[in-house]
């Protein structure tokens, strides 16, 4: 797998292809999709630097910059976090625990937390594939969210979502049909 493939990988977030009229108008206005755009490629970047080919100069270099652009967007997320197919709506405040798992084709919006329940803890979620996570959502604790899960709009979800492609709400969060 090359450079290439690893940040194509992320199809969902809408990339134009360079020098297209959409590329240059996001380019020239700087609009909100150019920022999460260029933000999931250096994470995906930075990534490969670190996992799929080792190179420690490269890794830290697209480290820096993610962090420093991620500073600017409200956004905390490591190297190896998301599988594929990430898609961000929004930016704002979006912490992802380090040790935390989410699947394929995950889609997250605003302000939305991923992590532990204390600072003692260490247990980190672990999220299935095509999990659609809420503005304002938080998921703590060492559970377990199935594949297809909606997480509604400030919802607290501290315990295991077994069943698969069910919609959450509430704090705390409960499944609604």
């Amino acid at each position: 797998m090359n450079l290439r493939d690893h940040i194509n990988g992320d199809n969902r977030m809408d990339y134009f292809p360079f020098f297209s009229m959409g590329y240059l108008m996001d380019w020239l206005l700087l609009s909100e999709q150019y920022w999460l755009r260029k933000y999931v490629k250096l994470l995906r970047k930075e990534e490969y630097y670190t996992i799929h080919k080792l190179n420690k100069q490269l890794k830290y270099y697209y480290q820096r910059k993610k962090n420093r652009l991620g500073c600017k967007l409200g956004f905390f997320i490591g190297a190896g976090n998301f599988d594929v197919g990430l898609k961000i709506y929004h930016y704002g405040s979006i912490i992802v625990h380090p040790k935390a798992r989410i699947g394929k084709n995950c889609s997250i919006h605003g302000n939305c937390c991923i992590g532990v329940k204390s600072l003692l803890a260490d247990d980190a979620p672990i999220i299935g594939d095509n999990v659609d996570i809420g503005q304002g959502a938080q998921v703590l604790g060492g559970i377990t969210i199935a594949d297809g899960v909606r997480i509604g709009a400030g919802a607290v979800v501290t315990k295991s979502i077994l069943t698969p492609r069910v919609t959450v709400v509430g704090i705390p969060a409960r499944v609604i049909l």
